[in-house]
């Protein structure tokens, strides 16, 4: 995900630079759980405003758009670790809880955690097994 959106606000920039403020929000908004649009607006020097209006024109998703996906994409991965419980990774990723991450994973994947998981990510018996010296 980042590089996709990184790859947006390079398209906007002729000679392919990322616009500095908007790299640090991005990195910001991506790398916290829990940064308040404000601070990152305040982080850059620019106002929550200016921010979103150059985020939505430049990259396409809002600053709150943009913690909102990275959250999802930091569970994905929480959840990829096979995690001993959903209300963990929810308090890792930045949720308030586990119900809210459920409710994002319906709205964004269409399923939830649990569903995505079983159907994801195959039994430890599924694997095949390497071959071992003979």
């Amino acid at each position: 995900m980042d590089r996709a959106l990184l790859w947006g606000l390079e398209r906007t920039d002729p000679r392919g630079a990322v616009p500095a403020e908007l790299s640090r929000a991005w990195r910001l908004l991506g790398a916290e759980g829990a940064v308040r649009v404000q601070q990152v607006a305040d982080s850059v020097g620019w106002s929550r405003r200016h921010l979103a209006q150059r985020m939505g024109a430049e990259v396409g998703v809002s600053p709150k758009q943009a913690a909102r996906l990275a959250r999802f994409e930091r569970s994905t991965r929480a959840l990829r670790a096979r995690p001993p419980g959903l209300a963990s990774v929810a308090a890792e990723c930045g949720f308030a809880d586990q119900a809210h991450m459920t409710n994002e994973w319906r709205e964004l994947a269409g399923c939830t955690p649990a569903q995505w998981m079983r159907e994801e990510l195959p039994f430890l018996q599924d694997l095949p097994v390497p071959a071992g010296p003979s």
